[in-house]
C-alpha cells in the first residue's frame, strides 16, 4: 500500500479530514497544528534539519500533498468516505469533480436529475485517478468567469474581467502557455536532479564496492597472518621438540656413564670390605702360627685393592641451554610483519616476500628447498625405468580408449540424428506450429498424450498493472509500480501482476512452463500477506481485487504467510477452495532471501494441472477435473512491495532444463 505523507515535525500521517499540510521552503510538509503551536515562531524540519522562522516566512498550503492525500484516501481507505452533500452519514460511492462533493447512491441519483448539475462529471471512487482530480476554477471576484490568464507582475491567476480592471497595465499570458513554460522548467529541474542522483548512485556504488574490497582484503590478510604465525609456531614447536630430544639423549648418556662408575666403585668397595672383615676375624680367631702363614696372602690382596682404587674425582660434562641470538630473535619477532597500503613496487617482488622473511630465513628456506628438490630428483632418476614401463602401458590403454571413444561418438551422432527425426515426427503429431520445444515423456511411445510442449510464454507488457508492478529491462516481473504509467485499453487495474500475451492452446498434449523468483524480505511478513502467485484462469476472471485463487474458473499456487503454521507456506487453490498447503518455503525473518523455482504442467486432454517445485524435484499438488471448456490464461502475480522485493523470471521453451527425473515426475503426476 502507498504510504501517506507525514508531518516533518510531529511525524503524524496527514488525513483527509485532519490538519491541512503547509509547504516548507525545503519542500517538506508541515501540518497546520504544528504551524500554530510553533515555539518562538521557529520550526525545525526533522527530515533535513533546516530551521524556518515563521515570522519572516509566509507558508502556503501544500496543494500537491492535499490532492495526494485525497487520492490515497480514495484508493486505500474508501470506507472512510461519507456523503458530503447532505451529511447523511451514508457511504460515498462517487465524486463530483465540479461540486467537489462525495455522493452516496441517493444523492448521486438526485444530482443527475437536477438540471443544474446533470451534466457534471461524476467519477466512481475506484475509477478516480490523479489526472481527473483537476478541474477548472472560476475567479473569486468575478465568479462567472474562469481563471484563464496569468499575471506575471502579480504572480497570480486572473480572469478576463480582472484583465480589464486593476490588472490592465500588467504583463499577462494565457494560463495554458504560462503553465507549459513552468512545466518545462520544472521538468528540467527534475532531469538535473536525476542526473545528480545517477552520479551519486554511481559514487555510492563505488564506495560500497571499495567497502566490500576492504572486507575481502581484511579476510585475506587475516588468513595470511594466521598462516604465517601458525607456520612460525609450528617451526618453534618443532625446534622445541628437537632440543628436548637432544637433552634427553645427552642426559641418558651422562646417566649411563655415572651408573657405570657407580657400579665399579660399589664392586671395589665390596671387595675391600670383605678383606678388611677377614683381617679383623684373623685377629680374633687365628693363632700365631696361622697369622704367619696368612701374612703373604693378606698382603697380596691388600696391595691389589690399593693399586686398583677408584679415583675420588670424575669428569662428567654438564648440559647447558645455549640461548645465543635470543635477544636478536626477540627483536626480529617484535618488528616482524606490518600492514601497509598496497602500492606499485618499482623494485619488484611481492608484499609477502618483503614482509614475511628476513634474508637469513630466506636463504635457509631456499637451501632446504634445493635439498628437497635434489632428493626428489634422485628418487625420480631411480624410478625412471619403472615409470617408462608404466607410461608405455598407459599409452596403450589410452589408444584403446581413443578407439572406443570414436565408436561412441559415431553412435552419438546416429542418436542425435534419430532424435531430430523424432522431434520432426512429434511436431507433426502435435498438429500445429510450435513456438518453443517438445520432449517425449516416454522413450519409444510416440503418443500425442506423451508429448510435452515447453511453451514460449511471454509477459503481456500492455496488460501489466503499472500501478502495482512493472516489467524491468531484463524482462522480469517486479513488485514495484512503474515510474511511467502509459494508458492503454485492456490494462489490468486491480490484479497485482500481469498475464501472458495469449491463452493456452488446446493442444491435446501436456504443456509446461517455469517461473524462477528471487524474494528478499525487508521485514517480517505480516499475518496473511501474499508474496507471489502463479496459475491459470478464465478470461473474465483476470482482473479482480483479490488473487485468482479466490475466483471461479481459476487454478493457482500462492506463496504467503500462513496463520495456521505462523510461517510462510505454499498453497494450491482450485476454484476458490484451498486444496493443500505446505509449510516452511523460506524463513519469515527480516533480511532473509531465497530463490523459488516452480513449474506448471497443463494437460487439457487429461483435464489436469500440476504444480512442481523444481529446486526440490518434487510435485507439490495435482488438480484434477480442470474446466477447460473456455481458454485459460497463465497469470503471474507479485505483491506487497512495502515488506519485500520479488523479481519473477519466466523460464520457457529451450531455456528449460528438461531432465529425465523431471519427465518421470510429470508422467507420474499425470497418470
Amino acid at each position: 500500500m502507498d504510504t501517506f505523507p507525514k508531518c516533518s515535525v510531529c511525524h503524524q500521517e496527514f488525513t483527509l479530514k485532519g490538519p491541512v499540510p503547509y509547504l516548507l521552503p525545503c519542500l517538506h510538509a508541515l501540518c497546520e497544528k504544528c504551524v500554530t503551536s510553533a515555539a518562538g515562531g521557529v520550526i525545525s524540519c526533522s527530515t533535513c534539519q533546516r530551521e524556518v522562522n515563521l515570522t519572516d516566512t509566509s507558508l502556503q498550503k501544500d496543494a500537491v500533498r492535499q490532492k495526494e492525500i485525497f487520492y490515497l484516501t480514495v484508493k486505500h481507505r474508501p470506507t472512510e468516505l461519507l456523503c458530503t452533500n447532505d451529511d447523511d452519514g451514508n457511504q460515498a460511492l462517487c465524486w463530483c469533480q465540479e461540486c467537489e462533493e462525495f455522493l452516496c447512491e441517493y444523492c448521486q441519483n438526485m444530482h443527475s436529475s437536477v438540471k443544474l448539475s446533470r451534466n457534471h462529471a461524476l467519477h466512481n471512487l475506484r475509477d478516480i485517478t490523479p489526472q481527473n482530480l483537476e478541474h477548472e476554477t472560476n475567479c473569486s471576484i468575478h465568479e462567472r468567469y474562469p481563471l484563464d490568464l496569468f499575471d506575471k507582475s502579480c504572480n497570480m491567476c486572473i480572469c478576463c474581467q480582472c484583465r480589464r480592471g486593476e490588472h490592465a497595465d500588467h504583463e499577462a499570458d494565457y494560463l495554458d502557455e504560462a503553465a507549459e513554460g513552468v512545466t518545462q522548467r520544472i521538468e528540467q529541474h527534475r532531469k538535473d536532479l536525476s542526473a545528480l542522483l545517477s552520479r551519486q548512485q554511481t559514487h555510492l556504488q563505488s564506495i560500497r564496492q571499495e567497502t566490500q574490497l576492504t572486507n575481502r582484503t581484511q579476510d585475506t590478510l587475516r588468513k595470511t597472518i594466521e598462516h604465517t604465525f601458525g607456520s612460525l609456531r609450528s617451526q618453534l614447536d618443532q625446534r622445541e621438540k628437537e632440543l628436548l630430544i637432544d637433552l634427553e639423549r645427552q642426559t641418558r648418556e651422562t646417566k649411563a656413564t655415572l651408573h657405570a662408575l657407580e657400579t665399579s666403585c660399589e664392586d671395589h668397595h665390596a671387595r675391600c670390605t670383605d678383606i678388611s672383615g677377614y683381617i679383623r676375624k684373623c685377629f680374633l680367631y687365628a693363632s700365631t702360627s696361622v697369622l704367619l702363614q696368612l701374612e703373604t696372602t693378606v698382603e697380596g690382596m691388600t696391595r691389589t685393592c690399593l693399586e686398583t682404587a677408584s679415583p675420588e674425582t670424575h669428569d662428567v660434562p654438564e648440559a647447558v641451554f645455549n640461548t645465543n641470538g635470543l635477544s636478536k630473535l626477540k627483536s626480529d619477532m617484535s618488528g616482524f610483519g606490518n600492514i601497509t597500503a598496497l602500492k606499485e613496487d618499482s623494485e619488484g617482488g611481492t608484499p609477502e616476500d618483503k614482509h614475511t622473511q628476513t634474508d637469513d630465513g630466506y636463504l635457509g628456506d631456499l637451501e632446504q628447498k634445493h635439498e628437497m628438490e635434489l632428493a626428489k630428483l634422485e628418487s625420480n632418476i631411480a624410478s625412471h625405468n619403472e615409470s617408462t614401463e608404466q607410461l608405455q602401458q598407459l599409452t596403450d590403454k589410452l589408444n584403446t580408449e581413443a578407439n572406443n571413444m570414436k565408436l561412441m561418438l559415431a553412435e552419438k551422432d546416429k542418436s542425435c540424428q534419430d532424435a531430430l527425426e523424432t522431434i520432426d515426427r512429434l511436431q507433426t503429431l502435435i498438429g500445429f506450429a510450435t513456438e518453443g520445444c517438445v520432449h517425449l515423456l516416454k522413450t519409444g511411445v510416440e503418443d500425442r498424450r506423451m508429448v510435452l510442449h515447453c511453451l514460449h510464454l511471454k509477459y503481456d507488457k500492455d496488460r501489466a498493472n503499472l500501478a502495482e508492478v512493472h516489467i524491468n529491462t531484463e524482462g522480469d516481473l517486479v513488485n514495484r509500480k512503474s515510474d511511467t504509467r502509459p494508458a492503454g485499453e485492456g490494462r489490468l487495474k486491480w490484479y497485482s501482476g500481469t498475464c501472458s500475451t495469449a491463452p493456452l492452446p488446446r493442444a491435446g498434449c501436456p504443456q509446461y512452463w517455469e517461473m524462477k523468483s528471487r524474494v528478499s524480505l525487508d521485514e517480517k511478513l505480516p499475518w496473511g500477506w501474499l508474496i507471489l502467485e502463479v496459475g491459470v484462469c478464465q478470461e473474465e476472471q483476470r482482473d479482480r481485487w483479490d488473487w485468482i485463487g479466490r475466483r471461479p474458473g481459476s487454478y493457482s499456487m500462492t506463496v504467503s504467510h500462513c496463520p495456521t503454521h505462523s510461517g510462510i507456506c505454499r498453497k494450491t487453490w482450485k476454484e476458490r477452495k484451498c486444496v493443500l498447503h505446505l509449510p516452511d518455503t523460506l524463513p519469515n525473518t527480516a533480511g532473509a532471501s531465497h530463490t523459488l523455482h516452480y513449474g506448471v504442467v497443463y494437460d487439457d486432454a487429461r483435464k489436469k494441472i500440476v504444480f512442481m517445485d523444481v529446486k526440490e524435484n518434487r510435485v507439490i499438488s495435482t488438480l484434477n477435473n480442470v474446466d477447460s471448456r473456455q481458454p485459460l490464461w497463465p497469470m503471474f502475480g507479485v505483491y506487497n512491495p512495502r515488506c519485500f522485493t520479488v523479481s519473477m523470471t519466466l523460464v520457457v521453451g529451450s531455456d528449460i532444463n528438461m531432465t529425465e527425473e523431471k519427465k518421470a515426475m510429470i508422467v507420474k503426476a499425470l497418470s
